[in-house]
């Protein structure tokens, strides 16, 4: 009852994004209308503007705005309105909710009793909505002092309160099974079956005996979809949806690439039941790991790109955009945590990187517990700030007792400031190496595509590699060195 009430009293936050092609305040005549009409007359509401919007996305936009006059207004548009849950909301921000389904209805109420005194005409989605609002509202009205004596409340009192809160518990319950049999076909039925709590049955004996205390969590998180229509596109235009999709991404699954991606492919496949909602889902977890903060679920991008984008599954992408966001991921997916770092190997499978004697030196020579892989620019501002305190925490490290040598790869192509900057930082223990080459005309060419393998775009960029020179860290600063190598211990 609490969950089902605290959904339509959510703090609005409105974000602009599109309106109707009328100008603001533009009347419209009937025959003009082919989309949606939807009229309103609030008594008690001064000519002002009233704003259309719908939910999407944990977020609410605006799709429509008009003039009120005498406390009448109408949306009008000659597009059809997605269907879903919809906010009409005044100058003043008070809001109410409706749903869109039919696109030519009207609704009257007070503005002292927005919920209460609402009707509808021609709508059969709305006036049941209402009924269960104007319900659960009473309910909530009741149950509300009952709740707050009974947080001091003891002995006989306490259990005549409990008795009552029990009560109006059971009256709730009634309510919602007689109204999701009346109301089967309505829209706000999916609504409420969703967000029905999961019964989860008493958990079975594991091998000691004892109930098993993962089975709770197990069986919940199998059957979290269970009460979501995936064919209803409209389901996208609810509070519920997304809400419900970032619990199960974000709440139930452990933080780690592999997880998610189990995660991912369980949810995207029940979404396929419709093809916006489909749409919805493979966007939106590509974009949020593709931007998340958090080291190693780059790996979520990748493997998303990888079943779902290259496989031609996502026919909303047009060629240009898929070459771009192929492209990203196959630059990305050579550097995944716990990959083996790339060697640095010409087009000819040949060691290319020198140092200042024009020694050739590879990754898997480097003989040490850890292993840090910088990438700077002699010319580089920022490098010349971030070196000296890389050099000084690894030191540091070293001093500790831990078994850390450092590879520096030079991005730039003059051998002159290469070996200035060396001098410099006092950085001559660190194995420095370069790419330095030019053509017959002195442009500067790459040995290999080192750069895009290391998705190197600015510098400085720090790796981190294990003894197996597998990459424990990257793009990471110098103190997070000293914190990562500080929770795996010295190996020495």
């Amino acid at each position: 009852m609490k969950k089902i009430t605290l959904l339509f009293i959510l703090c609005l936050t409105i974000t602009s994004q599109s309106y109707s092609q009328s100008k603001f305040g533009q009347k419209k005549t009937i025959q003009e209308v082919i989309g949606y009409n939807i009229s309103g007359e609030i008594e008690g509401l001064q000519d002002t503007s009233v704003m259309l919007a719908y939910y999407f996305g944990g977020k609410q936009y605006a799709t429509d705005t008009t003039e009120v006059i005498d406390g009448k207004f109408s949306f009008q548009g000659e597009k059809e309105l997605q269907g879903g849950m919809y906010l009409v909301v005044l100058a003043n921000q008070q809001y109410f909710d409706m749903i869109v389904s039919e696109q030519h209805f009207s609704f009257s109420t007070k503005l002292d009793d927005l919920i209460g005194s609402m009707s509808f005409k021609n709508s059969n989605e709305n006036p049941p909505f209402y009924e269960y609002l104007n319900f659960i509202t009473q309910m909530q009205k009741q149950v509300t002092p009952i709740r707050q004596q009974l947080e001091t409340a003891e002995g006989d009192a306490k259990k005549e309160l409990q008795e009552k809160a029990s009560a109006i518990d059971v009256k709730v319950k009634k309510f919602r099974e007689d109204f999701m049999i009346n109301n089967k076909d309505k829209f706000f039925s999916k609504i409420v079956t969703a967000t029905t709590e999961i019964q989860i049955p008493e958990s079975p004996l594991d091998s000691t005996g004892n109930p098993d205390k993962t089975f709770p969590y197990r069986f919940y998180k199998k059957h979290f979809w269970d009460n979501i229509d995936f064919s209803d596109s409209r389901m996208l235009r609810t509070p519920i949806f997304f809400n419900k999709m970032d619990q199960y991404l974000d709440k139930l699954t452990a933080k780690h690439p592999d997880s998610i991606n189990v995660s991912a492919d369980i949810l995207i496949e029940l979404s396929k039941a419709n093809g916006d909602i489909f749409q919805y889902v493979v966007s939106y977890i590509t974009s949020t790991y593709e931007r998340s903060k958090i080291m190693g679920m780059d790996a979520v991008f990748v493997h998303m790109v990888e079943k779902y984008y290259i496989t031609n599954q996502c026919d909303w992408v047009d060629s240009t955009q898929l070459v771009k966001i192929a492209d990203r991921a196959q630059k990305i997916a050579p550097n995944l945590l716990g990959r083996e770092a790339s060697e640095f190997l010409d087009f000819y499978g040949r060691p290319f990187m020198k140092d200042t004697l024009g020694i050739t030196h590879t990754i898997q020579e480097i003989k040490a517990d850890y292993t840090v892989l910088v990438f700077f620019g002699p010319t580089c501002g920022h490098c010349k700030k971030e070196i000296p305190k890389i050099k000084h925490d690894v030191d540091s490290l070293i001093s500790a007792g831990y078994n850390i040598k450092t590879l520096a790869v030079a991005t730039e192509f003059d051998k002159k400031e290469w070996k200035k900057f060396i001098n410099k930082q006092k950085t001559g223990d660190w194995i420095n190496v370069a790419d330095i080459n030019h053509d017959e005309e002195g442009n500067p060419v790459a040995s290999s595509d080192w750069r895009d393998k290391y998705d190197i775009y600015s510098t400085p960029v720090i790796y981190l590699l294990d003894t197996d020179k597998k990459i424990i860290a990257k793009r990471i600063s110098h103190t997070q060195i000293v914190e990562i190598l500080g929770r795996l211990g010295n190996n020495k």
